[in-house]
This record gives structure tokens, C-alpha cells and sequence, in this order.
């Protein structure tokens, strides 16, 4: 089965190809680029859902294959739940600049409790039909970055479950808690079912 994957981040599509392969499910993911859409969708939704389902169904009318797409938002409670839905816009610059501000409004706050939300949208342009998914990481806000590998604030993001920064994970400890893992194997269930 062919699966477009509705981004532009080459992270995220090395980490869906990652976890569709070790799934063993018969399927080729292919990137926007492989469908030659250019095209980047204004993520404008109230909620993570929202911009998924925006991007899936928008690629999948464009390419005419079924289509995967997440959204990803870092929630601070010291921060009345910045940047939230709006993790990638919601301050100028590089993926470094923005979780710098981050530790830059946080410096003196000890409440440092946060969660990674992610979210999957599949969508089906035969039937027309949506599936999704969403799940919360816990976590706490680091003192410091530790930029050792991820994207986005993994550097500065301390996993609950292991104690560990985001950017330290390995491939398999990040499986057991990573919304695209955990959501894909959902979604092969739903695909070979339905």
C-alpha cells in the first residue's frame, strides 16, 4: 500500500519509514517530494487534531494517495501552556532560538512540568474517511539543552518515563512512548481491518 506522508520534515518521514519497516507492514512511504507537491499548508488549527487532519486531507485531494500527517505541540504549565499548538511559530528563528526563549522565560521557575502532545491524522480520498490519534508525553523543562540528537525542543525536553533528556533517547526507548510509534501501530490495526 501506498502512503504519502504530509510533511516536509525529513526527521519525521526517517522516523515514519523507521516504524512502518519495523512493523512489517507491506506498505511505500513516500515523501511530498516523491509526489511532487511543493506545497507547505498554513497549520492554523485550534487543536493538534486540527492541523493534522487539515494537512492529510489537503495532500491526499493534492496527490490522490491516502495520507499521514501529525502535529506535535510542547505544553508548559509555568508558561499557561505555551507554545503549545503553535510549537513551530510561535517564535522566529531556528529550532535552537526557540527553545533558548524558552529557557529564557523560564529562567528563576522551578515549576518546570510540561508535556509533548502529539497527534496523527490518516486520510482516505476514496472513501473520504478520517482516522486519527493523539497521545501526551510527560516531562519536565531542563535547566540547560542538551543538544545530542531529536528536532524541536528534544533538547531541552526530560522525559518522565526514563529521566532522560528527549534528545538522548535511543530509537527503541523513544518507541515506547512516541505518539508516531504508538499511533502507527493503531493505525496498521485500523488498515488491515477496514
Amino acid at each position: 500500500m501506498k502512503i504519502l506522508v504530509g510533511t516536509n520534515n525529513e526527521n519525521k518521514l526517517r522516523q515514519f519509514r523507521r516504524i512502518f519497516n519495523n512493523l512489517n507492514f507491506e506498505s511505500e512511504l513516500l515523501s511530498l517530494k516523491d509526489a511532487g507537491i511543493k506545497d507547505d499548508i498554513k497549520e492554523d488549527g485550534n487543536t493538534l487534531i486540527d492541523n493534522a487532519k487539515k494537512k492529510a486531507k489537503y495532500y491526499a485531494e493534492k496527490s490522490n494517495l491516502p495520507t499521514l500527517a501529525d502535529d506535535t505541540g510542547l505544553f508548559i504549565d509555568a508558561l499557561n501552556g505555551e507554545p503549545g499548538v503553535h510549537a513551530k511559530r510561535w517564535h522566529a528563528g531556528t529550532e535552537k532560538d526557540r527553545y533558548m526563549m524558552i529557557l529564557e522565560r523560564m529562567r528563576g521557575e522551578d515549576k518546570r512540568s510540561c508535556r509533548y502532545i502529539g497527534a496523527l491524522a490518516f486520510y482516505n480520498p476514496e472513501n473520504k474517511e478520517f482516522w486519527t490519534y493523539e497521545k501526551s508525553i510527560e516531562g519536565k523543562i531542563a535547566y540547560e539543552p542538551k543538544d545530542v540528537g531529536g528536532f524541536g525542543y528534544d533538547a531541552i525536553f526530560i522525559s518522565l518515563d526514563f529521566n532522560k533528556y528527549y534528545s538522548e533517547l535511543t530509537d527503541e526507548e523513544k518507541d515506547k512512548i512516541l505518539h508516531r510509534t504508538l499511533g502507527a501501530k493503531e493505525l496498521v490495526k485500523y488498515l488491515k481491518e477496514s
